[in-house]
């Protein structure tokens, strides 16, 4: 399979393609199966009022761990995001097949709205970190806490979107130049964005079909070969963040 491409298609169906022991890395951040929307939007038709594709299906989590495992080289790692509702699946499905080494706590510089009158405002999210074999941690050891800003609501292409700078972290901490890394959930793309300024190799997929032409289009303002391939009207102007 060619690398440093994002897939429109369904990720177990191309993980198929893939063989055993073929990625260096996996970074990715599935659908938390909360079936999630906010209720917080006046415009009820806008985007991120929408729920996310397969945000109720275990069996696809299930399945996907499992293929992740298999296309992992040995004494690699493996990073998954996750909502403390439903950890406990995540947890269980991932001890199955790697040696979970932490469960990192991404602190955010605010918190969720949820029930504003009986529940605690959530300012963190999990991020489930394990290996297959062994992997050595690259530079300086860092606790299982981090701080990372949320991406501000004005830069936002993906409800669900993740900073930058905390994909990059990972990706230097657990890969080397030129390797691949994969993201079977890549939404608006900041997996590849991350990869290319790092250079390293990626593969991405992503099903929903008009999220993906955001990220192809994301990922054109840094890659000249996706770039080329754009049209005018898709071209990124220079105010797009990444």
């Amino acid at each position: 399979m060619e690398t440093n491409v994002i897939y429109n298609e369904d990720c177990l169906e191309g993980m198929k393609k893939l063989p055993d022991d073929s990625v260096d890395l996996v970074l990715t951040d599935p659908p938390y199966l909360m079936n999630y929307k906010t209720n917080r939007r006046k415009n009820k038709n806008h985007e991120f009022s929408q729920t996310i594709l397969n945000d109720d299906n275990p069996d696809l989590i299930k399945k996907y761990i499992k293929e992740c495992y298999r296309i992992l080289k040995n004494d690699s790692a493996f990073y998954c995001f996750a909502n403390s509702n439903k950890i406990d699946l995540f947890k269980q499905e991932i001890e199955k097949y790697f040696n979970l080494k932490n469960i990192i706590v991404w602190v955010k510089n605010n918190h969720t709205a949820g029930d504003l009158e009986a529940a605690y405002g959530k300012k963190y999210e999990f991020i489930l970190y394990a290996n297959k074999g062994r992997s050595l941690i690259k530079g300086t050891r860092l606790t299982d806490v981090w701080e990372f800003d949320k991406v501000a609501g004005e830069n936002l292409i993906h409800q669900n979107q993740k900073p930058l700078k905390l994909i990059k972290r990972i990706i230097k901490k657990s890969s080397n130049k030129n390797d691949i890394v994969f993201d079977g959930f890549i939404g608006s793309g900041t997996t590849a964005i991350a990869s290319e300024l790092l250079k390293r190799k990626f593969i991405g997929f992503e099903l929903d079909e008009y999220e993906h032409k955001k990220a192809i289009k994301r990922l054109g303002k840094i890659n000249k070969s996706y770039y080329d391939k754009l049209s005018e009207e898709e071209k990124p102007s220079q105010l797009q963040m990444f």
